[in-house]
This record gives C-alpha cells, sequence and structure tokens, in this order.
C-alpha cells in the first residue's frame, strides 16, 4: 500500500508537463526516500531521471518499496486538471490495479490510471557516464540559445570550455553563433576541459520546459559525448536529462 499527500501542484504539474513531452510511459519507484523514476523515450535519444524527496509531502505512507508503470500523458492530463489550493494524494491499494488521483479543495475529484506492466530492461544506465566539462547557467540563458539556434536549424553545436560555451547552428539560409563566457551575466560556473559535440534542438527545447523548476541549470558534457542537463530544487526535488549525442552524418 502507498499513499502520499502533497499541497504544492505547482511541483507536480511542472515536473511531469516537462517529462512527458519526452517520455510516453514510466516506470516509478516508490521508495523511503521519495519517488524515482527513470525513463528513456522509445529512440533511446534521451533519458528523464526525476526523484522528489519524501519530505516534500505532507504525508507519505509506503508499506514496501514498489513499482508502478503509468502512462506519462495521461497522468499529466489528469494533474493539469488540479487548482493549485488543492491538495492531491497519489494512492496505490494493495491487490489493485490502478493508480488512484484524489483532488481535494473547492471540491473533491477522484481519478485513477490502470497501472502498466512495463520492464526496465531496455533503460540505459547513466551511472558509468564520466564527463570532462561541467558548466552551471541560468536556465533562461540556456532556454534564450537554444531559441535563436531553433530559427535556423533542427541540430546545434555546443563547444564548451572553462572559458566560455559556444552554442551555433547552421541552416540552409542562415546560421547563428551564440557565445557566453566566464563572468558573463547568466554564467554561474565553467570548469573542466574542452569539449564539443551536437544535439537534436527538439530534444533540447522539451528538455528546457524543466526551466520552470529551477532558475539555474547544470550542464555536463564530454567531447563527442551525451549531455547531462540538471535541474535541482534542494530539498524538494531533482529533474535531470541525458541526451544522446547527434552523429553528423558525412
Amino acid at each position: 500500500m502507498f499513499k502520499a499527500e502533497i499541497e504544492d501542484v505547482g511541483l507536480l504539474q511542472d515536473s511531469m508537463k516537462t517529462i512527458s513531452d519526452l517520455i510516453s510511459e514510466g516506470l516509478f519507484q516508490l521508495k523511503e526516500d521519495g519517488i524515482h523514476l527513470v525513463a528513456a523515450d522509445p529512440a533511446m535519444v534521451g533519458l528523464v531521471d526525476f526523484h522528489i524527496e519524501k519530505d516534500v509531502f505532507e504525508n507519505y505512507e509506503l508499506d514496501e518499496e514498489s513499482k508502478v508503470g503509468l502512462n506519462l500523458e495521461n497522468l499529466y492530463s489528469i494533474l493539469r486538471r488540479a487548482n493549485s489550493d488543492d491538495t492531491i494524494t497519489l494512492e496505490v491499494k494493495d491487490d489493485e490495479s490502478k493508480f488512484y488521483i484524489n483532488m481535494e479543495g473547492r471540491s473533491t475529484r477522484n481519478f485513477s490510471l490502470p497501472i502498466l506492466n512495463l520492464s526496465e530492461d531496455d533503460i540505459p544506465s547513466t551511472d558509468q557516464l564520466d564527463f570532462t566539462f561541467e558548466g552551471e547557467l541560468e536556465t533562461n540563458v540556456l532556454e534564450s540559445a537554444i531559441k535563436d539556434a531553433m530559427v535556423v536549424s533542427d541540430s546545434v553545436t555546443v563547444t564548451a570550455s572553462k572559458d566560455s560555451i559556444e552554442i551555433s547552428a547552421e541552416g540552409d539560409q542562415s546560421d547563428v553563433d551564440f557565445k557566453i563566457t566566464e563572468g558573463s551575466e547568466g554564467v554561474l560556473e565553467l570548469s573542466g576541459e574542452e569539449a564539443n559535440s551536437m544535439f537534436s534542438l527538439d530534444y533540447l527545447s522539451k528538455m528546457i520546459g524543466a526551466k520552470k523548476l529551477s532558475d539555474t541549470v547544470t550542464v555536463k558534457m564530454a567531447d563527442e559525448f551525451p549531455v547531462r542537463l540538471e535541474f535541482e530544487i534542494p530539498d524538494e526535488a531533482n529533474l535531470s536529462f541525458v541526451l544522446a549525442p547527434r552523429i553528423e552524418e558525412e
């Protein structure tokens, strides 16, 4: 049996909105320290790693650790119906195949979703990724660079060093180059070795939706390697994405 009550409606809504834009189904791990989700898109290009702390919930009851597979798009469709002053209760009852969502405020509403039988076997592990560069930026700086690049192309090249991050894109008719350096407004910290990789803007534009959760983002890279974007709300939640590099066709 699992039952958890939360009053921070926006945290759930914003998290699930960003995740469901990228991933359609996911296996939630209900643990003593909170709720975890690690899931990849069908193409295995983008991966999400989400954790919401137990202490965020007003009440958190868990008989034993378990896993619950859900359709994330349907979950978000339900959560978006909650009002900001509602209390949301998430519940899994013993010997039942449904996930219950209760919203209580000016009215009481009860929803349920079928629990899906999902496998973890196909989800790649990111624990062993060895990044050589790390930068911390204000989220709106990265969002601006992504939006600039989307004007001219569907992919972007990111070149990072201990002194700067350069984000460039080339299209058929135009190109753009966005460069920020150590000490620039919105750049909090840059460190490590030079790294260069190309990425899909479609995926990056969905991942940057996590700006609603955190004013800062940590970017981790290596040369011709996946990028990891970490959005953290201290003592509440952590939402990270790993995006595989795009291979340029010769």
